[in-house]
């Protein structure tokens, strides 16, 4: 049985490897999707709408929509790759801190069911030694044995009580 100090340390674990690899996984398919997004990106725009623009309205347009094209579709891109990449740390900061959370409240209940068991069974030994030394002495005064009885009578009460706790 570990002790209570060693049982509160387990409540700050550290990082969750597991987290990790789906994160790397998420970043190894973004590797291959946004490139292959802006070479379809680029070979459309080339071959249909610039060539398009080219024969209909000339150089000057022609440059102009390829500095729209490239100057916005690319930051554009950058942007909601990085915004993924955002949201899917904040997902993963969740669920860790989620994981973290139940973790805890799982230890902190076994704890709290350990310490509780403990209390009773030292109350119970406590409860049965009275009783033996109210048996044991006949000659106490009837103050003192009204005094054992009623400490027997709040350690019944006391171990009631936790005997509910525990089963709750």
């Amino acid at each position: 049985m570990a002790s209570l100090t060693e049982r509160l340390e387990r409540l700050n674990p550290g990082d969750n490897p597991a987290s990790l690899t789906v994160m790397r996984q998420r970043v190894h398919v973004l590797k291959r999707i946004v490139p292959l997004g802006l070479l379809a990106l680029v070979v459309l725009y080339e071959v249909g709408l610039s060539q398009w623009i080219y024969v209909g309205w000339g150089d000057g347009y022609h440059y102009l929509a390829e500095i729209v094209v490239y100057g916005v579709f690319g930051p554009v891109l950058a942007y909601l790759l990085l915004h993924f990449l955002d949201r899917w740390l904040e997902e993963r900061e969740t669920s860790e801190l989620q994981a973290q959370l139940l973790n805890q409240a799982k230890l902190r209940h076994q704890i709290s069911c350990e310490i509780s068991d403990d209390a009773l069974q030292t109350l119970f030994a406590a409860s049965v030694l009275l009783a033996s030394l109210r048996d044991a002495l006949p000659e106490v005064s009837p103050e003192t044995t009204s005094t054992l009885i009623k400490t027997e009578q709040a350690m019944a009460r006391a171990i009631r009580q936790l005997r509910e706790h525990l089963q709750s």
